[in-house]
């Protein structure tokens, strides 16, 4: 990713060796320090972006060790979601992470405190205090922006010095720059959506990778937090457990788990239930009363017993898994309470609770038994699901060896997930060879050998014979219409695009929809007026794409049987995306999984031609995911739409087509449409010709009204509009090239320009769809209803915003030419317009800028020398009797009003 260019690049070195670890491990405590010197840490920001689902992300940073939480989008407040002790309540566990975010509209965030980290939230950046700007220059962390003009301000992210407990405040680093999260701090991160988007807000990663270690000199400038509402890291809870092997009073554990088995009875918050019980039971842990990591083994066996089961039919219920995470939030909250619990006190309290000589007298009179789980009914009713199942006293081993049977327990049980993994890769790597034979190795000589064929297309500049093609388009652009359009070229033989000739084929074109309803791809296809239908065949997946896991080789070699029945020479799967959500593969990362299935299916199938439809992303002009969806293909055809004077692309702009690959380069065009039939044809010009062309007849209508000006007359009537100087110098020498402008000596050895021939004008600007014609293509699309409107006109159509003058006419929408007077009213209404509606005025800026006065010639009178001014020739329009500037000679109609020749 692109390095900040204030704070320097990527993360320039591995992390630092020689300590402590985060992981499995459940974390350091409070009161010892587990490790000294340098840190390495496990804990990294993976490579997420904005086109990653917030499910998927969640899973990703989970994966990478962070505690993930859900928030509102919004208030971004922590228990926005989780509710009051949020804290003990934020999980890495991919079952509660799935329940939390599955069909959800929740922002993502980390829980920076309790995952071993500290966060740096840049607001200001030129406030930035020295020390902490140096750190950030010289150790350079993963850094999220959060703002698109800003890229400064943001996230910058360290892990916590092991020995330390960090809290939010920024200490002797002022505040003046931003916020420090440490303990109890959370920050939102990518792909979530900022709730100030429309003003600049983003979550976008500019740096990943691993979190290097907070200098010493900076942490230094921290202090340690103030209070216990955060949960332990799991660094600190694994040393926790580690260090208080105390005891002193192990029946005591045995009180703990009874009041926790009578709380629950009494229909008390089960999870509120564990958290008294677990801080109680580490405060005396802590004070050497019993072991701490039998009391958390112990606590955690009762939890997930009355987890397992409703009490009430309504209650949530959690698989032993489920139950262990959420375990493992409440004893790393506990923990943290022990921070500021004083060991000598909760000792008095126990002994006043429960003095040494009653307490044994009790055990001789009856022992205690601590609850536990067992086997539960066949049947099993809520009440029975408690924690206060009698357990056999056994012999307790030592502290020592119960630390280590657990540590092995640990192990095996990784040991045989990584072994698991390991014999599943190796059987689906068997079966994919299996299924694809190895390739034989041919000498060079022999294969050069073989005489080179002619290039050949199966479209014509567009698509070599036996290649792939990615069809990636932006959204509504029409993608859908020109597969129509595709699909109909092919089985027809008509030129693709009105442009392109197709080569015949032997078999049949079959189409893969997984976007549309059945009944709209029919009534789609319908439109095209198919000729040679029976050489087509069509596959509704929406709401089946399951049945299409081509993953699986069993299913794989099922579809590609399927192809050869149905006689299959090209296939066209319109689009990749849902398949990929179905199959939970990511676009930026596991797409090429998906293309190599696709490809061995073809193969097997005997289909050698196949075009895959793609979406581009929301912000560029390609493909959207992992570089391997523009590898795979031999050509990429792109389909835009023209973004407006404020970068967006609005449903009613045009459309342009472009195509780029092996032996294929064709330029970007415009398309064309006819909605009765739903007809693209290429119209030609680009987006760059098109904008050309519209300030080329700003300033033919200009020159129309005031002819003979310089350049620098001409930039400056057009000074603080749309078309910028250089694009009106471009205009002009467009103009003089193609003969529609013409020169003449000016003064001081300049040109002065005036209207040649405005015919030229016409006939070089393409013929393209009306914006009505291109709404219709998206509002039905939309609502899955086909329009009619009426045929393509003739002339661009343009719109008030596109004049010149501020005084031009009222008209929202009419068409113009150079040769109809500035406020003339449009084509239909021309023929009945009074001859001196419309005087003849140049637009401001330009040689005259009044309304006629008593020393100018009214409407329809012939020019005069007034002044020393020039005036050039009028006459009236014999169509609509108005009064009109003549462009050429002999000119009788404005051209909107010429007769059809």
């Amino acid at each position: 990713m692109p390095a900040s260019p204030a704070f320097g690049g990527h993360l320039g070195s591995s992390p630092r060796a020689g300590t402590c670890t985060t992981g499995n491990d459940y974390g350091r405590g409070p009161h010892e320090p587990p490790c000294a010197g340098l840190r390495v840490t496990d804990l990294h920001i993976p490579d997420v972006d904005t086109e990653h689902d917030t499910l998927g992300a969640a899973l990703a940073y989970a994966k990478a060790g962070w505690y993930v939480l859900p928030v509102n989008r919004q208030t971004k407040h922590a228990g926005s979601v989780l509710g009051k002790g949020w804290p003990a309540k934020t999980s890495r566990d991919p079952e509660t992470i799935i329940a939390w975010f599955a069909g959800a509209d929740h922002a993502l965030a980390l829980h920076v405190g309790r995952s071993g980290a500290i966060a740096f939230d840049v607001d200001r950046p030129a406030e930035l205090p020295d020390l902490l700007r140096a750190v950030l220059l010289t150790v350079p962390g993963p850094m999220q922006s959060t703002r698109v003009d800003d890229p400064e301000r943001g996230h910058y992210l360290y892990a916590a010095p092991c020995d330390r407990a960090l809290g939010n405040s920024a200490g002797t680093l002022g505040r003046t720059w931003g916020e420090v999260r440490g303990r109890n701090g959370i920050i939102v991160v990518a792909p979530s959506t900022h709730e100030k988007a429309a003003e600049g807000g983003r979550y976008a990663w500019e740096r990943t990778g691993m979190l290097p270690e907070l200098p010493d000199v900076l942490a230094d400038a921290l202090p340690d937090a103030t209070d216990a509402t955060d949960a332990a890291t799991d660094a600190e809870v694994s040393a926790f457990l580690k260090t208080h092997q105390g005891g002193a009073r192990p029946e005591l554990l045995t009180g703990v788990l009874h009041r926790f088995d009578a709380a629950v009875r009494a229909g008390e918050s089960r999870h509120n239930a564990m958290l008294t019980a677990a801080a109680w039971a580490m405060r005396e842990a802590a004070a050497g009363l019993y072991p701490a990591v039998e009391a958390a083994h112990r606590l955690s066996t009762a939890f997930a017993a009355v987890m397992s089961v409703s009490r009430d039919g309504s209650e949530r219920v959690l698989a032993p898994g489920q139950a262990r995470a959420e375990f493992g939030g409440i004893l790393a909250w506990a923990v943290a309470q022990t921070v500021f619990a004083d060991a000598a006190e909760v000792r008095q309290a126990v002994d006043e609770r429960a003095p040494r000589g009653e307490f044994d007298g009790l055990l001789l009179e009856r022992p205690q038994t601590p609850p536990s789980a067992v086997e539960q009914p066949a049947t099993p009713r809520a009440e029975h699901h408690t924690a206060a199942a009698v357990e056999q006293p056994v012999e307790q081993p030592e502290a020592d060896e119960l630390a280590r049977l657990a540590f092995e327990r640990e192990v095996a049980h990784e040991l045989r997930k990584l072994r698991v993994r390991e014999e599943a890769a190796r059987l689906a790597r068997k079966q994919r060879q299996a299924a694809a034979p190895r390739p034989v190795i041919v000498p060079l000589d022999e294969f050069l050998s073989v005489p080179d064929e002619p290039v050949a297309y199966r479209i014509d500049r567009l698509w070599p014979k036996g290649g792939r093609v990615v069809l990636a388009a932006q959204y509504k652009a029409g993608k859908t219409t020109l597969v129509g359009n595709l699909v109909r070229s092919l089985v027809d033989g008509d030129p693709f695009l009105g442009a392109h000739t197709v080569e015949p084929f032997a078999g049949r074109v079959v189409l893969l929809d997984d976007e549309l309803d059945e009944t709209m791809v029919r009534r789609w296809l319908r439109e095209q007026h198919i000729a040679n239908a029976g050489a087509a065949a069509v596959v509704s997946l929406r709401g089946r794409l399951s049945s299409f896991d081509l993953l699986d080789p069993e299913t794989r070699s099922e579809w590609a049987a399927a192809l050869r029945q149905a006689g299959a020479t090209v296939v066209v799967l319109d689009c990749l995306a849902p398949i990929l959500d179905a199959l939970g593969l990511s676009e930026d990362k596991e797409a090429g999984r998906f293309l190599v299935a696709f490809d061995e299916m073809l193969k097997e199938a005997g289909v050698s031609e196949a075009v895959l439809v793609h979406h581009m992303g929301h912000t560029g002009e390609r493909a959207r995911g992992a570089s391997r969806l523009r590898d795979w293909p031999d050509v990429e055809w792109r389909l835009v739409r023209e973004k407006n004077d404020d970068g967006e692309s609005e449903p009613n702009a045009p459309r342009y087509f472009s195509a780029y690959g092996r032996d294929v380069d064709v330029a970007e065009s415009l398309l064309a449409f006819d909605a009765p039939t739903r007809r693209l044809t290429l119209a030609g010009g680009s987006r760059k010709d098109s904008a050309a062309d519209k300030t080329l007849r700003a300033v033919v209508d200009h020159l129309g009204l005031a002819p003979g000006q310089s350049q620098r007359q001409i930039e400056a009537a057009f000074k603080d509009t749309e078309h910028n100087r250089a694009a009106v110098r471009g205009a002009l020498r467009r103009g003089v090239a193609n003969g529609v402008l013409g020169t003449t000596p000016g003064r001081s050895g300049g040109s002065a320009y005036h209207v040649k021939d405005v015919s030229k004008l016409a006939t070089s600007a393409p013929a393209i769809l009306k914006r009505d014609d291109f709404s219709d293509l998206v509002n039905s699309v939309s609502a899955g209803q086909p329009s009619a409107p009426s045929a393509p006109s003739t002339f661009a159509s343009i719109s008030k915003d596109h004049d010149i003058s501020a005084e031009s006419a009222p008209d929202a929408r009419r068409t113009e030419t150079a040769g109809h007077s500035a406020s003339a009213p449009s084509a239909p209404e021309c023929a009945s317009a009074p001859a001196a509606s419309a005087p003849v005025r140049p637009p401001k800026g330009g040689w005259r800028t009044g309304a006629h006065s008593a020393a100018e010639p009214p409407p329809g009178v012939p020019p005069q020398a007034t002044n020393g001014r020039r005036w050039e020739p009028t006459a009236p329009c014999q169509g609509c009797g108005e009064t009109m500037v003549l462009l050429t000679p002999g000119q009788t109609h404005h051209p909107l009003c010429e007769q059809p020749r």
